[in-house]
């Protein structure tokens, strides 16, 4: 069964970060929310990634969240965020992601990131402040689930 990969980005950390996703995850289908409306009815499983910014996840996949709410519990979701500051993760998923979807949920996990203006610079590694191993044991856990 295809897995729909619905992101949204300012940094450009959580779109190279579903690029990683995608490479894990066979039979996907990517959706950047901010330019396209994903069909998740065609879908059983979705993970949702999101950059963060003052402690938020971005408004179109809040967006998306609020008005998907019922649908997407009847879904195999994983959730990401991308946020370089590892000790405010679980405060930034207790506010970003209702309470039901974040206990149906099959995995959550951040991914590190970087700040706007610490965002690598073109012919830099684009990877950097992305743990990698985390998107990996990510996939490979949402996989088996």
């Amino acid at each position: 069964m295809a897995v729909l990969l619905i992101y949204a980005t300012k940094t450009g950390a959580t779109a190279q970060c579903i690029k990683v996703l995608a490479e894990e995850i066979p039979d996907c289908a990517i959706c950047d929310i901010q330019s396209d409306k994903p069909s998740i009815g065609d879908f059983d499983s979705i993970i949702l990634g999101a950059g963060v910014r003052d402690g938020k996840i971005y408004k179109p996949i809040r967006d998306f969240i609020k008005k998907n709410h019922a649908e997407l519990l009847l879904k195999k979701m994983g959730y990401f965020i991308c946020n370089e500051k590892a000790k405010e993760t679980g405060e930034i998923i207790t506010r970003n992601i209702p309470a039901d979807l974040k206990e149906a949920a099959v995995c959550i996990e951040s991914f590190g990131g970087y700040k706007a203006y610490a965002a690598p610079k073109e012919g830099t590694d684009p990877l950097k402040g992305i743990f990698v191993d985390r998107i990996k044991a990510f996939s490979s856990h949402f996989a088996k689930q």
